[in-house]
This record gives C-alpha cells, sequence and structure tokens, in this order.
C-alpha cells in the first residue's frame, strides 16, 4: 500500500510542470547593465527623490516645536506621506527604464502622469501593514511576508493589477522559488535598512546638511541599486511563471515504465 501510494505521489509530482531555473547570477548582471547604462539618470531621480524625503524627515525632526503634538503628528505624517510618494515614484520610474520603455520612455513628466499612483500607494500600505504584523508576532512571519511581497510594487507596474491582486500575483510568482528570492531580494532590503539606521544623527546645522547629503547620495544610490534588482527580479519571476504555466502537465505516456 506505501508503495502504490509512493508511486502516485511520484506520478502527481511528474504531472506538474517544473519550475523552470531562475538564474540569481543573470538577474544581478543586468540589474547591473541597466544601472551603467543610465546611471547618470538614475542617480540624478534617485539622489533627488531621497534628499526630498530626507530633507522632510529632517524638519519633521528637528524643526518642529516637540511640544506642539497636533504639529508634531502632522510633520510626521506629512514626513511619511512624502517618503512614501518619493518610493511609488523611484520604482515606478525604475520599472520604466528596465521593463521596456528604455531612457526615453522614462521620463520624469510622463512617469509622473502615468503611474498607477492609486494602486502603489495602496499595495505599499497594505504591505507594510502585513510585514509590520507578522515582524509582531515573533519577527519570521514577517521576514517570510516581506519575501513573498518583495515584488509587489513591479507587478502593479508591469501587469498593471489593482493593489490586492497584486499581493497575491507576488506570492504566487515568489513561493517557487522562495529561499533564492528571499537571498536576491529580501536580503539586501534588510541590509539597506541597516545602512540607512548606521547614518549619523543630525546635531546642530553643519551636521544637518551633512546628514542631508549623506542620506541623499547613500540612501540614493542603494535604493536604486535594489529598485533595479526588484525589477529584474519581477521580470524574471513572470517569465518563469509564463514558462511553467505554458509547459502544462507532463503527458500520460511519458509516465509509462515509472
Amino acid at each position: 500500500m506505501t508503495s502504490r501510494r509512493h508511486r502516485a505521489k511520484r506520478r502527481g509530482e511528474e504531472r506538474r510542470p517544473r519550475a523552470p531555473v531562475l538564474p540569481a547570477r543573470e538577474i544581478v548582471a543586468a540589474a547591473a547593465r541597466t544601472g551603467r547604462r543610465s546611471a547618470w539618470r538614475i542617480l540624478a531621480v534617485s539622489v533627488t527623490v531621497c534628499t526630498v524625503t530626507a530633507l522632510a524627515e529632517i524638519a519633521a525632526d528637528h524643526f518642529i516645536d516637540r511640544t506642539n503634538l497636533p504639529l508634531r503628528v502632522a510633520g510626521s505624517v506629512g514626513a511619511s506621506g512624502v517618503s512614501l510618494l518619493g518610493s511609488v515614484f523611484l520604482a515606478g520610474f525604475l520599472s520604466r527604464l528596465v521593463s521596456g520603455d528604455g531612457p526615453d520612455g522614462a521620463r520624469i513628466r510622463p512617469v509622473l502622469r502615468s503611474l498607477p499612483w492609486g494602486p502603489l500607494i495602496r499595495a505599499d500600505l497594505l504591505v507594510a501593514a502585513i510585514i509590520v504584523v507578522g515582524v509582531l508576532a515573533l519577527v519570521i512571519p514577517g521576514l517570510i511576508a516581506m519575501t513573498l511581497l518583495a515584488v509587489v510594487g513591479p507587478v502593479i507596474e508591469i501587469e498593471r493589477r489593482p493593489a490586492l491582486a497584486a499581493l497575491r500575483r507576488s506570492a504566487h510568482l515568489v513561493r517557487p522559488y522562495f529561499w533564492k528570492v528571499a537571498l536576491i531580494g529580501t536580503l539586501p532590503v534588510i541590509l539597506a535598512s541597516g545602512v540607512e539606521s548606521a547614518l549619523p544623527a543630525p546635531e546642530g546645522l553643519p551636521a544637518l546638511v551633512v546628514a542631508l547629503l549623506a542620506r541623499g547620495i547613500v540612501v540614493g544610490v542603494v535604493e536604486s541599486a535594489i529598485g533595479l534588482l526588484l525589477v529584474q527580479l519581477c521580470i524574471r519571476l513572470i517569465a518563469a511563471d509564463r514558462a511553467r504555466a505554458s509547459a502544462g502537465p507532463v503527458p500520460q505516456r511519458a509516465l509509462v515504465g515509472v
């Protein structure tokens, strides 16, 4: 009986299309090529976005009266909004640059007008909430959620899906390659958070200026590198999913002799 069940399980596994190989080195190399080809264009956008975000955060932390609670809340919400919009725009810009429009298609004004802002913002907020809940639930669920939802933004931009559908699609794409995506997508994001938190806290006007420049340049370079990596990863995951779907089940006659 056990042997029969084992053979049936093997037949079931062989009927399913096998997941194509996800070439990590090719993904990193493709992201690096795009970065070299459009380096100044990418840096101009990413450093500007990160500098504006850092300016909003520094202003909220250092130039608002701490005794005025409503003003502090408004400043924090405003800084968070600027950060969210900046990250959404940068991700959309990099997606356009990588996914077929090329440098000419990734112009600032067309990207601003045509980005699916609503789904991207909703998805970003949902992902952040899910990860926070997961981290509070003993950390590991948060890391799992971070990995499964690693390519939500590029999925929305490339496939034009609404927020909830993009979350499901990202999890579907990542699941067969979970550990590889954790290495390519999740680990760099965690390391980038460590780099950002390691930057010196500004004290005094000269230090504020230095901190603003450091956050704008360092975080801009790191964020653009991670963004290119995630877009390339998403493109390869979509291609692998289509290849797996088109392969279909193994024909019954191929199982003869198993």
